[in-house]
């Protein structure tokens, strides 16, 4: 079996990890909208009572493509195959949220 090196590819689980604490709030803190919020930019639709549209999930795709493609390009470095996979249900849930939005 041939040992598989970290490579490029590799990169891919690191940006679905860094997606993934850019999306969602833990414990109260959402990595994303400090950010945002930092950089003057909204991060919901109606800012006053933070409702509406949560834009952070939008900018999310900015980290889960690349890593898709990475992964998919680069496909014989380690962690690409986990790093694919998990970019590609991230997407999948991200989807389905955003399509089942109210």
């Amino acid at each position: 079996m041939k040992d598989k090196k970290i490579g490029i590819g590799s990169l891919s689980l690191l940006l679905v990890i860094i997606a993934f604490f850019w999306a969602f709030e833990i414990m109260g803190f959402c990595l994303g909208d400090s950010i945002l919020a930092t950089l003057n930019i909204p991060t919901w639709s109606n800012s006053a009572n933070a409702s509406g549209t949560h834009y952070t999930i939008f900018y999310t795709f900015i980290f889960l493509i690349p890593a898709l493609v990475l992964a998919i390009k680069y496909k014989e470095d380690l962690f690409a195959k986990v790093g694919k996979w998990l970019s590609v249900g991230f997407i999948a849930l991200l989807l389905l949220g955003m399509l089942f939005m109210v």
